[in-house]
This record gives structure tokens, sequence and C-alpha cells, in this order.
């Protein structure tokens, strides 16, 4: 209502002026402040004619002025005329003009046309206007009233953008600050000449629902409103579409998460019964011929749509905290305050529930949502709501948001393959920190400068002698930045553990928590999750590009991201993580990385180069002086425990410190030694004997050890320590204990007995972790052989394995996993340490010794075996088994060559030959069954091995057929096949083109039609239909879009859905050649063959296609021998940064998109240049050619047979000789596979440039593309798309070869040359299955036209027929009773045969005897259908157009019937009346007879049946089924036009037929039901056949499955 009073403000003061002779808006300071809030968006011609309305209607309302006067509205604005006129469209347009006070007036008043009410009012929708930092704990939403904006309605002065309080004043409140705050804005003007309204409250509630729902912010991203409590805070009307929002929710499953999340409402001036004021503005319109606007009239004083909205809510009130604040002063209305009115009063500003808090505020209507500055009495007290309600759900939040969080937080860890938190290592070394120490580095000018928030990116390293306590003073630093509420991440490299010593490791770790607190990032990343990237796996380098360059540098966040890193020199490759931070300039969002660590030369060396790249500064710290205020505190703190006199602990406290030199590892050690001594002389003996060198030092605490009197206590030590020293990752107290057993006793307190026996050597963290006390001390146990207590690794580790293997062959072990499987991951932690790191230890022990063979023997010749196997399922470390194939296939080979030493008596072949075939076996198990296992685990005991092909080592060792869980028969393949699975295209389409993302693969066929499947089980998805050629198409990484690229138009669609999302015309002249998503899928790049660059913005349609650049791929400069003609083959760099473009006449070359400069020409390399390159030149066409994702390099096929990678950077080049057509290059980087003319498929190491693995086939391979996550490619062969899954890739993908910088260094070129060769195997592609009912036969036909007869129980084969013009066979059918059987080809050509068993007791094989082949009328049709008859004497043949009975006996057409138009059915016999056969359509039953095809009346089904989803179970025992007998009757119903029947069966038992129906949408996706008939009660069908009766058909949806019920 507050509009309504500012309305009347500016028509009472423009009454005035023009009364007085002024013309022209009113002077700013002639109208009230609040007044002028609505001036801008009002129009003169609304005001006057809302003038006349008023002076025409003196009884609508009256006031009193300010002397007492009784004064009505009207008659303010007497004197003043109407004009009509007409607009130029015809329609009829009112205003009110003054009358003319004489002829010779120079002043006439005309209305201004109307502005954007935007402007002033504010933005419509649901839009953000504060965004926490951190993740919010509450949505705070305003919402306006009548005729207000979600900007001005919250102004005091529009004009001052700092007045408006949901923006400014709230977020820099403590509570309040957290939560997000939101503003929506709808239409609700009422000003006359504005259009014509249909909305009411109602529909404003819908349309905040909607906004709440499905809004979006300014960067496009979703509110993702409903997921913590919301505040709706309202003002007026506003009040009442809250409440109208809230009731229309209640009931609407799409909003249930939104109605649940809303908690609290405040009333500002809300009229719950109405007002008289809504009537006056209604009467208004009436007069000014203006339509009534209905959502005026539901204000109207206890109005029905009021009524029933208080009733409607009161019940569904108490869910809600509702506070109700209400005016208590007249609102000013006329020039100046001539006159006031009260437009709420205190009954209709409140509900009057019990729980609801009420309070008045010193305002009007129009002033109880504005004020003037934060300490504003009426401020203070709604902020003070607000924050009690923040207050007040923060407990609630926090346990909300920590359920949600903690199942985001789950799938993230496992997407990031993260292990332990952080916040582990941070308070293990934390612990050692004492108060007032490391403050002095918080001074440090590098750290200061390091600390600063400025926008820019830089690098800080800290350098300072080992043992110096750098950890510490990260630990230090990393506090001081989280208590300063300051975005921090770090990460600890650990020498002693190594996967906190990769660089892999650190970037998930950093990446990880900036998602927990950027949620943003979080949800880009479960974005990019769906990729089915294995980031475990991953290399670095695709790490940081997918996660940090695409991602994290693409946003533009207000505050720097600080990086502590502490120890990058026990990082296994510190200088790799230097080369990466070179491209933090590019990054958006600034990063200031500190990086602590020991100096060495290496890293100077890497830092010097980074420091071209980035600002960097070095504090190096390399004297004893820098710690000695922390060495001094240590001592303070220590020397008070120490026994004696205050002297003496000044004494040893100055003896300490001048000795430690700058080692606080020194002075901790030393100190907890003088601490124990009990007698002055025994703490000066320890002075003297204490060496000042850490070496000496560790020799005097290895003494300790070695003089224990207990010698049982010297070997526990040294057992410990060598487990500590040798295990492949941090051991934990109860680890140790289960491992040291049986050969030491169970300790009674571990903890206190490793601090007993093994001294200060190991030390035990909070969570139970042991570890070494440094890197110092493992060195010196590991590297000094004279020493006593010397630990030689490679025997530690031969120890360590015989012990991990006699865990997993304990024979109780599969009942502890089976019965206990969930307890024993707590009781039994050894038992997966062992299982996981026994690999580990094998390939670090000396090589092949007897020892460790009679263990793998003993573990891979028995059950043991699937027992391991077993555990390692249990905790989803399956990819093990590949490293353990990696491990005995190199134990294997040296082996062999330790046998050529040997006398051969000695060599153990048979055992050799098991571990060699487990090695293919343990891989093969990850390819065929991971999923299952995962699923069931312990299916690996007698489910698999009978899946498992008759050669392999699984099958042959644990496959019992009594016994097993499944019986297989007829297994072609008798050893393990690299492919996957083979799917042909429909109606024969070629297959063109190849790509997959996430859990998608898409085909191209040469229709114009791409063909999706899901990649996991090779279901079909949908298929898309561009309707026109297809020059090029692409999925997104997150595999939910795809974009289809054709001569005339551009399509693009969603996926799975099959949803077309837009069309878009191409330009003209022009064909696509290359196609990719960019700019995390908001815009499309496309190159054309007339090398022109062009995006489309897929927010902004409308603009169409845009070049990008005008200059890109206009040639200027002159190669020799060459001349431009149309590209040959073009393609994008992975980020969409970059193009190549390769043409027969000049070189290969690469552009920067945004630039618009040439980076690069291909040359050839110098050693081919002479024998290949064109005379003079140094380059050669490239045929075709795919980028490396990663590292940033084109691989090429040159037309003279060779493979190339260049680097247009760096111009490095190189090449192999390799005639190839095809290629692809994997999503890591590591990958490339070719394929050439002859069938032959290669796949090449990317880095070594060499072929690790080969399949020769003789079929042209046109196609190909690797899975995302790179164990799998994919080759397309004519109609057909391959899917392979090669040991190779699996054992590459899972490759353990360390990455380190040293070990990069000192590889060659050929590190891997091995060559795994496979061949493809033809076989005529299966076209029909046939099972004879009731029996063991089945027949086979195939693409050749061959029929074979199998016989599932003796395995016998017959070939039953061979069809001579080698068509394939497309139908079979058997009769009832097994004893006929017939097969047609495409050609219409049939064999009939009739199958003679001998009889029971006598044996013999069964014979097959020809009979008549049917000669029916196809007119050049082919067989859609063949059907028997119930005693083998009839035969139906089904054409397209006709029906034909066929009498076995006779071998004649006994009848046909020429079917209507739509008669696509599926028949079956009568299930109990012989005599008639049934039609099955999508919506009736066809009935006939066999006697003389006549036909009966047919069988009408029901429509909208309830649904099965296709997780639900057909249970044939449930009431769902329609019942034959009771369906009703009808004489000519017609098949529905959307889809077919696609097949039609009886059930085992013989109640139920199934029939399943299959159509194409609109969008094309395929959509799928099942229809279930009861045939129980059919007996009764012939009675009901006189009458008529219908039923609508049931409905279905996309992949669904329906049932229908009985009436």
């Amino acid at each position: 209502m507050t509009a309504v009073v500012m309305r009347l403000n500016y028509v009472v003061i423009e009454f005035k002026r023009l009364r007085e002779g002024r013309s022209g808006r009113p002077h700013p300071e002639e109208v009230p402040t609040d007044t002028l809030a609505s001036t801008d968006t009002l129009a003169t011609t609304d005001t006057l004619a809302a003038t006349d309305a008023l002076s025409s209607t003196d009884t609508l309302a009256s006031t009193t002025s300010r002397d007492g006067r009784k004064l009505s509205v009207g008659s303010m604005f007497s004197g003043w005329t109407r004009r009509r006129s007409l607009t130029p469209n015809g329609a009829r347009t009112t205003v009110l003009l003054p009358a003319q006070p004489s002829p010779s007036s120079s002043h006439r008043r005309l209305s201004p046309s109307p502005g954007p009410a935007s402007k002033t009012l504010g933005r419509l929708g649901l839009h953000v206007v504060h965004q926490p930092g951190t993740a919010p704990l509450l949505d705070i939403i305003f919402i306006h009233g009548l005729g207000g904006g979600s900007q001005r309605t919250w102004s005091k002065d529009p004009r001052d953008p700092n007045l408006f309080w949901p923006q400014h004043w709230l977020p820099s409140e403590p509570e309040i600050g957290r939560a997000r705050i939101l503003s929506f804005g709808y239409n609700a003007s009422f000003l006359p000449g504005t259009p014509r309204s249909i909305y009411n409250i109602g529909d404003f509630g819908k349309e905040l629902l909607y906004e709440m729902k499905f809004g979006k912010d300014r960067d496009g991203e979703e509110l993702d409103i409903g997921r913590v409590p919301i505040i709706f805070v309202m003002h007026s009307m506003g009040g009442l579409v809250a409440k109208k929002a809230y009731l229309l929710g209640q009931n609407d499953e799409t909003y249930q998460d939104i109605i649940r999340s809303i908690s609290a409402m405040v009333f500002l001036a809300t009229p719950h019964r109405g007002t008289n004021l809504a009537e006056v503005l209604n009467r208004l319109f009436t007069v000014l011929f203006q339509p009534s606007r209905d959502f005026i009239a539901d204000l109207n004083k206890s109005s029905p749509a009021l009524e029933e909205l208080n009733e409607q809510f009161r019940h569904i009130a108490p869910k809600l905290s509702i506070w109700s604040f209400y005016e208590t002063l007249a609102t000013p209305v006329g020039p100046v305050g001539l006159m006031k009115l009260m437009v709420l009063d205190k009954d209709s500003s409140i509900l009057g529930y019990t729980q609801e808090i009420s309070r008045p505020l010193d305002a009007d209507h129009h002033g109880i949502c504005k004020y003037s500055s934060p300490d504003d009495s009426n401020y203070v007290s709604v902020r003070n709501a607000l924050s009690s309600l923040v207050k007040r759900f923060r407990s609630r939040v926090v346990a909300a948001v920590g359920t949600r969080m903690s199942e985001e937080t789950k799938d993230l860890e496992k997407f990031l393959a993260i292990s332990s938190g952080p916040e582990e290592d941070l308070s293990s070394v934390r612990r050692w920190w004492i108060p007032g120490t490391c403050d002095w580095l918080l001074h440090e000018p590098g750290i200061q400068s390091w600390l600063e928030t400025k926008q820019e990116s830089c690098v800080t390293w800290f350098c300072a002698p080992p043992a110096s306590g750098k950890s510490t003073l990260s630990a230090h630093i990393i506090s001081h930045l989280r208590d300063s509420g300051v975005a921090c991440q770090y990460f600890f490299f650990k020498f002693d553990d190594p996967n906190k010593r990769s660089l892999s490791t650190f970037l998930r770790s950093i990446a990880y928590q900036i998602a927990r607190g950027i949620p943003a990032f979080k949800r880009s990343l479960i974005e990019v999750s769906t990729e089915e990237l294995k980031l475990e796996k991953a290399d670095s380098t695709l790490i940081w590009k997918k996660l940090f360059e695409s991602i994290l540098f693409a946003m533009d966040l207000s505050f720097p991201l600080y990086w502590v890193v502490d120890a990058l020199d026990e990082s296994e490759s510190p200088k790799a993580l230097l080369e990466l931070l070179r491209s933090v300039t590019g990054s958006q969002t600034p990063l200031r990385v500190l990086i602590i660590s020991r100096k060495t030369e290496p890293l100077s060396l890497a830092f010097r180069r980074l420091a071209s790249s980035l600002p960097l500064e070095l504090i190096e710290k390399d004297g004893s002086e820098f710690n000695s205020i922390d060495i001094h505190t240590l001592v303070e703190k220590e020397i008070k425990h120490m026994r004696g006199s205050d002297e003496l602990r000044h004494r040893v406290a100055q003896n300490v410190e001048s000795r430690a030199q700058g080692s606080f590892l020194w002075a901790r050690l030393v100190l907890e030694d003088i601490v124990n001594c009990h007698s002055e002389d025994a703490i000066q003996e320890a002075l003297n004997d204490i060496p000042s060198d850490m070496n000496n030092l560790y020799r005097r605490m290895e003494l300790t050890i070695l003089n224990n009197p207990r010698k049982s206590n010297t070997a526990l030590a040294k057992a410990l320590l060598q487990w500590t020293v040798c295990a492949s990752r941090i051991l934990t107290l109860k680890e140790l204990s289960q491992a040291l057993r049986p050969e030491f006793p169970e300790m009674l307190d571990l903890r206190r007995t490793v601090q007993d026996v093994c001294g200060q050597f190991m030390i035990i963290d909070n969570t139970g972790q042991v570890t070494i006390v440094h890197q110092t001390a493992r060195d010196y146990l590991i590297k000094n052989a004279n020493n006593e207590s010397f630990i030689d690794p490679r025997k530690g580790h031969e120890e360590l394995f015989t012990k991990s293997v006699s865990v997993l062959c304990d024979p109780s072990l599969r009942f502890k996993l089976t019965h206990g499987q969930h307890a024993i991951r707590s009781t039994e932690p050894f038992l997966f340490y062992a299982a996981t790191s026994w690999m580990y230890h094998l390939r670090n022990t000396r090589a092949a010794s007897d020892e460790a063979l009679n263990k793998l023997v003993m573990l891979f010749k028995n059950l043991s075996v699937l027992t391991w196997i077993h555990a390692l399922a249990l905790v989803d470390q399956l990819e093990t088994l590949v490293k353990a194939a990696k491990v005995l296939t190199t134990f294997v080979s040296n082996r062999r060559k330790l046998n050529s030493t040997k006398n051969p008596l000695l060599h153990r072949l048979s055992d050799i030959d098991l571990l060699e075939r487990w090695t293919i076996d343990l891989v093969k198990l990850i390819g065929k069954f991971s999923r299952q296992l995962l699923s069931d685990p312990s299916a690996i005991y007698r489910l698999i091995p009978p899946l498992c092909p008759e050669y392999s080592i699984l099958h042959q060792q644990f496959h019992q057929p009594d016994s097993a869980g499944v019986a297989v028969r007829g297994i072609s393949n008798t050893s393990w096949n690299d492919n996957l699975t083979k799917i042909d295209l429909p109606h024969g389409d070629q297959a063109w083109n190849v790509t997959c993302a996430a859990q998608n693969l898409a085909v191209l066929g040469s229709t114009g039609t791409v063909y999706l499947w899901n990649s996991s089980n090779f279901t079909e998805t949908c298929t898309l239909r561009h309707q026109e050629p297809i020059t090029a198409f692409c999925l997104n990484n997150r595999g939910n879009k795809l974009v289809t690229c054709g001569l005339q138009n551009t399509k693009i669609w969603s996926v799975p859905s099959g949803q077309l999302l837009t069309c878009t015309p191409n330009p003209a002249d022009s064909k696509t050649m290359s196609i990719i998503f960019a700019e995390n899928d908001a815009k499309i790049l496309t190159g054309s063959d007339d090398r022109v660059i062009r995006y489309l913005h897929i927010k902004d349609l409308e603009a169409g296609w845009q070049i990008v650049n005008g200059s890109l791929l206009k040639e200027s400069s002159q190669v020799e021998g060459t001349f431009v003609n149309s590209p040959v083959c073009m393609a994008f760099n992975g980020d969409g940064t970059q193009i190549g473009v390769s043409y027969r006449g000049f070189p290969l070359s690469v552009w920067a998109l945004n630039e618009g400069y040439c980076v690069g020409r291909c040359k050839r390399a110098k050693a081919f240049q002479n024998d290949h390159a064109r005379p003079s030149t140094s380059w050669f066409a490239v045929d075709r050619f795919t980028w490396n994702p990663v590292s940033g390099h084109v691989i090429g096929l040159y037309k003279d047979g060779c493979v190339f990678k260049w680097h247009p950077v760096t111009d490095e080049n190189q090449e192999a000789q390799s005639a190839a057509d095809e290629i692809a290059a994997s999503s890591d980087g590591k990958l490339f596979v070719t394929s050439n003319s002859d069938g032959t498929v290669r796949v090449w190491n990317f880095a070594y440039f060499t072929v690790i693995y080969q399949l020769a086939s003789a079929d042209l391979v046109t196609g190909l593309a690797f899975s995302p996550d790179c164990r799998r490619f994919y080759d397309l062969r004519g109609c057909s798309v391959n899917a392979w899954e090669p040991n190779s890739l699996i054992r590459f993908s899972e490759t353990e070869e360390s990455f380190s910088d040293a070990a990069s260094e000192d590889k060659s070129p050929t590190f891997i040359s091995h060559t795994s060769e496979a061949s493809l195997v033809q076989y005529e592609a299966v076209t029909v299955v046939a099972v004879a009912p009731g029996s063991t036969w089945y027949c086979i036909g195939n693409e050749e036209g061959e029929v074979d007869l199998f016989d599932t129980r003796t395995e016998d084969v017959i070939k039953l027929s061979r069809f001579l013009n080698f068509l394939s066979v497309s139908q079979m059918a058997w009769s009832q009773d097994a004893t006929h059987v017939i097969a047609a080809d495409l050609g219409g050509d049939m064999v009939v045969k009739r199958l003679v068993t001998s009889p029971a007791g006598v044996s013999g094989t069964t014979e097959l005897k020809s009979l008549a082949t049917p000669k029916v009328d196809l007119d050049g049709r082919g067989i859609h259908q063949m059907l028997f008859n119930d005693d083998s004497t009839l035969l139906l043949i089904i054409s397209e157009d006709r029906g034909q009975i066929w009498s076995l006996n006779d071998e004649a057409v006994i009848a046909t019937l020429v079917f209507d138009q739509g008669m696509n059915r599926r028949w079956l016999q009568h299930p109990t009346q012989k005599s008639i056969f049934l039609g099955f359509g999508t919506t009736d039953i066809r009935v006939f007879r066999w006697q003389d095809f006549s036909e009966q009346p047919h069988l009408c089904f029901q429509q909208d049946r309830p649904r099965l989803d296709s997780h639900t179970k057909l249970d044939s025992t449930e009431d769902h089924a329609l019942e034959l007998a009771q369906l009703s009757l009808g004489t000519n119903g017609k098949n529905g036009s959307n889809s077919v029947v696609n097949r039609a069966m009886l059930t085992q038992d013989g109640r139920h037929v199934l029939v399943q129906t299959k159509g194409v949408s609109g969008q094309g996706r395929i959509v799928k039901r099942v229809l279930i008939f009861d045939i129980s009660l059919s007996s009764r069908m012939e009675k009901k056949m006189p009458h008529q009766h219908h039923f609508p058909t049931p409905t279905s949806r996309q992949t669904s499955c329906q049932k229908s019920k009985s009436h």
C-alpha cells in the first residue's frame, strides 16, 4: 500500500504546480524524501488519469488537513479536464489535463513518456545481493509489496545505493553476515496505462517458488535454494505472496526441499486481513477505463482470497517462526504532508498466533522498511530479529549441512582419492609447537609481504638447514592464517610415506581443501567427477590442467588463496611442482604460495627458472641465530622438569643452547635425555657424552637400545624399526601389534613399549601412527652397514613380504571375511595392509629368491588367492591386482634369467608357469568383473570361475561344476579375449565417427544419426536424428550435452534425455570440420573449410555465429614451394585456446585463437628431412592429426607413412616409421592409438613413442577413440563399433613407475618397448536366436545364412541348414512341442525341419527331416514373423502387408488376409484355446481363427496405468496383470503410431503373456515398456465377445516399464 500513498503524493504536487501555472517535473526540494522514491517511475499520463478519477469520486476517501479541515480526496483535483485520443495503433488513451485559465495562457502541460520501471524498482526475479565467502548458513529472501521493487522498497533514497540496507548493512552484522541474502522482484505495478495484468497473489507465489527452484546467479550457477534454512523478510503484500508460495509448495513434490527449508517469516506491515484502500484503487481504475488488477482485488478487506489464505496458513504456521512488525504512524499524503492516513491498523498487521512475536515500529507504512542509518532504531529492531533467528537456526543448519556435506564430502574424497584429511598432518606437527615460539617468522619482511592481501600471485621460498624446526614454522603460519579467517591450503611432504611424497597427492589434497571452503569450486569438481577420470593414478600434469587451470584459474575470486607447502625437498618431484607453478600467471584468482624446505642446488636452479615467470622472494636462513629464540624458549620450558638446583638448570640451559647450533631436533632430543637423569653427576655425564653432531647423537641413541639388559627388548626394537622403515606407508599401533605376532607376544601397552625399547628413534602421534623421528635418523639406520642396528632394506622387505603372505594364507580368513566383513576392517587392520602391500615388498626384495617363490606358490596355488581378492574387493582396492600382475611379471622374468645359471632340475618351471598365467587373469578380473566384485565380493568363489574361459588359470583351478553357483555352456572363447563387445548400427548404417565422454559412447552414422550407449553396460541410451548429413559432432566433458553440426544447422542436445535444446542456422557456404565445447560449456567453437573460426554463445543464441578473429588462418608469410588451399584437417586443442590446420600444399600450422597469430609451423624431424621433405624445404603434408590434451603436443600422420609428435611452442619434433590412416589421443595424454588401411591398430606410449599393443585385423578402421579412464579404446569397422580392453592398457593405467625428477632424467626413450600383440578372430555375427520350448535345444542363425542347432545338455552342434544366397537369417520359430523349427532369410527363403529323436532308453542321435518349403505370396516383401499352431499342422507366415496360413499336411496355403494400415504386431498362439491365435499391438489385441483367418472382436486394454521403473521386478504373483478374459471388446481398434510391439512371449509358468513395446520419443530417445497380461481366466473370453467396450491405452515413458492392472 506504500505505493498507493506515494502516487497520491506525486499527484497532489503536480496538481499544485499546474494550478500555479508551472509545468515540468517538481523540483526535488518540493517533494518529500519518501515520495522521491517513486517519482522516477511514475508517468505523468498515469498521474493525471488517477487525479481525474479521484476528482470525480468525492466519496471514495476522506482525510484531515493540517489545519483540521475535513477534505475529500476528490475535491483536491477540481478544475481538471479529461482528454481522450487514439494512439497510432488504434488504442484509446485517456489523460487528465488542468482547465486552461485563459486562451492567452502560455503554459500548456503535456504528459511526458513513461520511463522504464526497472531502473528504480530493481531487477525482476530472484537475485543475490550478498554472497558470503564461505558456504552460507542460511538464505534470507526479501520480498517487496504492491508497486514496489527488489531494490527501491528497501532503500530510503534509491539515488543513494548505500542506503540499500540488505546489501550494505546486514552483511557487516556478525551473525547475519554468514547468510546469503537475496531479493525477489515481481511485476506488481498498478499504474494506469500499464499493460493489462491477470496476475493474482497466487501467480506471484508460483513465480517465487519457480525462482527459488530454478533461478541462477549472475554467473549462470544454480542458486541451489533449499539446502539451508530460509528466512523471508516481507513488506506489505510481499507477506501474502510468501504465505501463498508456502501453501502452494506443500503438495508439490518439485518444491519439497524448499518448503522444508522455509523456517521463519518476518512480516513488515503485511495486510493479513486486507485494507480499505484496495477498494479505492480498483474503483479508481474503473473510472479511468483501466482494467482492474486481480492482485489488488485480493487485498480488499476480508476478501475471499485472504480469508482462504489465512484459513489454510494457520494449519501450517506452527512449523514456522513468525515475527510481525506493524506501523504506528499515519502515512503522509499530499504536498509537504498535507494530509495523513493510517494505511494498516494493528489488527490487520498481526496474525494473532500463539507463537507469533509482534512489535510496533516508530514508522509509517512507507518507512517501516526504509532506514536512515545502521543506528536507526527501526533497523536495529529488525536486525535483532534476524540475528536471533540466525543464532536459533545455526545449530540446525550445522547438523543438516553436516549431513549433506558429509555425503558430498564422501563423493569428493572418492573422486580425489583422499585417504586422510590434511588436519591430521597439521595436528601431528602442531603438537611440537611451544607457545612463544615461531612468532618471529611473522615479522620477517618477506613473510609480511607474502601475507598482504594483494590481488597478485607470487611465490615465497623459505629455506633453512635440516632439523631446524621448519615443519613447526609451517604449522605456525598455517594456524595464523586460519585464525585470521584467510582461505589457506597446505600440505606436508613426508619422506617416510610414499603417498605423501607424491606430487599427485599434493595437488588432490589442495583441490580438496579449496573445495571445502569455496562452494563454486566444489560444485565444479563434482561436475568434473562425472567425466569418469581416475585421479588417483592420473599424471600430476593432467590433474593440474583439469582442476586448477581449467576451473580454479578461471574463477574470479575477490580474495587471494594462500598455499603453504612444507618440506618440498622430501617430494619425489619438486622440480615438477615448480614447473607447474609457472602457469599461475594466467589465474584470475591470485595464488600466494609459501614453500618451506632445505636448500639444494637442483631446487635453487628450479626456483631461478620460476622467477622468470612469477614474482619470487627468497628467505634464506643458513646460520644458527634465526631460531635461537625458539630454542631458548624450548630449553626454558623443558629445563623446569629437570631435577637439581636453579644454578644447575641455568648451567645446563646455557650448555644446550650454545651447542644446539640452530638444530631444534638436537636440542629436543638432548633435553629429553637430560630430564630423565636422576643425579647431578648423571646430568653432567650426559652433557659430556652427548655429541654435537646428529650422526653421533643417533649412534648414542642406538647404543642405548643395544645395551638394554633384556635381549628380547633389543630384538623387539629391531623388528619395530624394520617395520617402520620398510613399510609401504605409515603404520598404526594396532597394525604393528598384529604384524609382530606370533613372533612377539601381544603387548599390554604398545605405545609405552615402543617408547621404552626404541628410545628416541620413533615417535607416535595422537592418531596412533608410528614414524621415524626424522629423515636423517632413517638415513642413519639404512645407510651405515657397519652399525649394529643397521637395517638392510632388501632383507627387511623380504621378511615383511613373507609375513604379509602368511597372513593372507590363514585358512580361517575366508570365514572371517564372509561373516564379519564389516567388523574385520577395524579388528584386523593389518590384514588389509598385507593384501595391498605384499607386492610392494616383493618388488624390493632380492631378485627372485627361492623363499619368495615358495610363498607366492603357496598364495596362488590354493584358495588363498581368492580370499586375497575377496579382501581387496571389500576395501575397494581391486586396482591392486594390476600392481600385483606387474610385480609378478618382473619376478617371473628375473626368475627365468636366474634359471640360466642353475641346474635344470632346480628350474621349477611349473611354478613359474603358474605365476605367469596368473599375471594374465589378475588383470582380466579387473576388466571383466570389477563391478560385480565390488557389489558382491564373495562372487569370486562360485560365480566368477565358471564365467572365465576354459583355459584360464582361474577357471581350471577353481571351477567345480557340481558346486558352482551357475552353469555356463557354449563359450566359444577358450582363452581371454581383448574384445569387450561389438555393437552393430541399426539398418546397416555406416559408422563414420566415434567419441566418448563420462559414461556415454556416441557413434555418428552415415545417415546423419547419432547413436549413444552407456559405456558401462552398453545399453542403448538414445538416438539423435539431425535430419541432414553431419560434418562434425562433439560431447562435452561431462557427457550431458552433445552438439551436431550439419550442412545447414547446428543442434545442441541434452544427454541422455535426447531432448533438442537449440537449433541454429550455419553460416552460408561453409562446412564445419572441427567443433568443441569451450569456456565451461558456455561457448561452442567451430573451424570451417572456409578457414574461418567462429563461436556461438549458448546463452545468447540470438546473436548467432560470431567470428573469433578475422586474422586467424590468414596466411601472410610465404613458404617456399607451398600454396594455401582448403584445409585437410582441423582440430582444437583441449582447452580451446589453439587450433591446428593442415593442408595438402602447406605446412601444418597452429594458431592462437585469442591473440590471432600463428604459433608455429610443423617441420620434419632432421632425421627424416633429406628422405621425405619436398625439394629445398623441410615440411611435408599432414594427413590427420590430433592434440595431446595434457602436454600440448600435436600428434599426426604424414602421408608418406610416418607418425610424429610436435610441440608448436618448443618446436620439439619426433617421428617414427609407421603407416596409419586414423589417430586418437587419450585424455590423460599418456597414450595414442593409430590404425592403418590393413586393419592393424597400434596403441602407443606417448612419452617414449613406442608401441605397447598391436591388434591385427582384416577390416578397415574408420574411427578411433579412448574411454575417459584410458583403459579401453573403441574402433569403427563398417557398420559396427568395437570396444577393446587389452591388458596392456589396464597395466599402463595402473603404472607405478616413478615420476620423480631423478627418475625421469635417467630414463631413455626406449624404457618401455614391450609390445603386446593380439588378433581379431572373425566370427559371423549372430542375427537370430530361437529356443525350443521345454527342451534343451536352441537354434542360432548368422549373417552368412547358416543355421545351427545346439543341445545344451550334450553340447552337440548340428548344422541345420545354409541358405544358398548367403543372406542373413532374419526369422526363426519353434513349434510348441519342440518338434518343428522353421528359419527364413532376408530374401524370404524358408526352411522347415522336423526333429526325430530316439525313443527313451535307446541311444542314438537326433534326426532332421526336411519338410516342404512353404510357397506363399511375398511379392518381394520380407518375412516379419512365423508361428506354428498348437499341434504343428499349420504355420502362420506374416509379411509386411498380409498374413498367410500354410498347411504342413496339405502343403498349401489355406487362408490369406491382407492387413489394413498399421498392422505391426507380434503373434502368439492363444495359451488355452487351440483354435485361435492373437496379434498384440500397442493399443489392442486382434483375435483370429486358425481354420480360416477370420477375425473375432478385438480386445482393447487400459491406459494410464502405474509405471514400473527399470529396477522393479516383474513378479507374476502380484495382482497387477490385465486378464485376457476381462479385456473389453471392440471391432476396429487402431495401433499406436509412436511405438511398435517389439516382442511378445508366454511366461514359463504359462500364466502370463509379456509384451514389450518400443518407440522413439519426439526428442529421439528410446522409449520402452512392458505389459503383463493375466490369462488365468481366459476360458470365459468367448462368452464376452458379443459385447463391445473400450478402454484407453497404457502410457509409457523413457526407459520405463509399465504394468497393466485389471478393472
